[in-house]
Protein backbone atom coordinates (compact mmCIF):
# COMPACT_ATOMS: atom_id res chain seq x y z
CA UNK A 1 0.00 0.00 0.00
CA UNK A 2 1.23 3.63 -0.77
CA UNK A 3 2.19 6.04 2.07
CA UNK A 4 0.41 9.59 1.65
CA UNK A 5 3.58 11.18 0.35
CA UNK A 6 4.07 9.04 -2.42
CA UNK A 7 0.31 10.35 -3.67
CA UNK A 8 1.19 13.42 -3.14
CA UNK A 9 4.08 13.14 -5.06
CA UNK A 10 2.16 11.59 -7.57
CA UNK A 11 -0.59 14.18 -7.54
CA UNK A 12 2.13 16.76 -8.37
CA UNK A 13 3.19 14.57 -11.46
CA UNK A 14 -0.07 14.70 -12.83
CA UNK A 15 -0.12 18.96 -12.39
CA UNK A 16 3.24 18.84 -14.46
CA UNK A 17 1.70 16.64 -16.89
CA UNK A 18 -1.51 18.80 -16.81
CA UNK A 19 0.28 21.73 -17.69
CA UNK A 20 1.78 19.91 -20.79
CA UNK A 21 -1.98 18.37 -22.05
CA UNK A 22 -2.73 19.12 -25.40
CA UNK A 23 -6.30 17.79 -25.87
CA UNK A 24 -8.90 18.74 -23.64
CA UNK A 25 -9.64 14.66 -23.00
CA UNK A 26 -5.83 14.31 -21.69
CA UNK A 27 -6.82 17.51 -19.27
CA UNK A 28 -9.62 15.92 -18.01
CA UNK A 29 -8.31 12.54 -17.39
CA UNK A 30 -4.98 14.58 -15.67
CA UNK A 31 -7.63 16.48 -13.72
CA UNK A 32 -9.47 13.37 -12.32
CA UNK A 33 -6.36 11.39 -11.45
CA UNK A 34 -4.86 14.67 -9.81
CA UNK A 35 -8.29 14.63 -7.49
CA UNK A 36 -8.10 10.73 -6.67
CA UNK A 37 -4.69 11.15 -5.83
CA UNK A 38 -5.34 14.54 -3.25
CA UNK A 39 -8.27 12.08 -2.03
CA UNK A 40 -6.07 9.25 -1.61
CA UNK A 41 -3.16 11.13 0.16
CA UNK A 42 -5.55 12.40 2.79
CA UNK A 43 -7.95 9.42 3.43
CA UNK A 44 -6.12 8.45 6.41
CA UNK A 45 -5.75 11.43 8.25
CA UNK A 46 -9.68 11.86 7.71
CA UNK A 47 -10.16 8.79 8.73
CA UNK A 48 -8.68 9.46 12.10
CA UNK A 49 -10.56 12.87 12.65
CA UNK A 50 -13.81 11.07 11.64
CA UNK A 51 -13.25 8.03 14.79
CA UNK A 52 -11.85 11.03 16.89
CA UNK A 53 -15.40 12.99 16.68
CA UNK A 54 -17.78 9.85 16.49
CA UNK A 55 -19.46 9.27 20.39
CA UNK A 56 -18.12 6.49 22.90
CA UNK A 57 -20.35 3.55 22.61
CA UNK A 58 -22.92 3.16 24.41
CA UNK A 59 -22.95 0.69 27.75
CA UNK A 60 -25.47 -1.07 27.76
CA UNK A 61 -26.25 -4.10 30.14
CA UNK A 62 -26.04 -7.31 29.24
CA UNK A 63 -29.17 -8.89 28.75
CA UNK A 64 -30.13 -12.72 30.82
CA UNK A 65 -33.22 -14.75 28.78
CA UNK A 66 -35.97 -15.06 31.05
CA UNK A 67 -36.35 -18.80 32.43
CA UNK A 68 -39.40 -20.30 30.46
CA UNK A 69 -42.06 -22.33 32.48
CA UNK A 70 -43.20 -24.34 29.50
CA UNK A 71 -39.24 -25.76 30.13
CA UNK A 72 -39.69 -26.92 33.37
CA UNK A 73 -42.91 -28.27 33.05
CA UNK A 74 -41.87 -30.75 30.35
CA UNK A 75 -38.63 -31.92 32.37
CA UNK A 76 -41.60 -32.49 35.07
CA UNK A 77 -43.23 -34.63 32.89
CA UNK A 78 -40.87 -36.91 31.54
CA UNK A 79 -39.24 -37.30 35.21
Amino acid sequence: MATPEEYQAKAAATLVELGEAKSESERARLKRAHGAYQKLATHGAEAAERAAMRPAPKIRPEKQAPESTQSTRMQSYFK
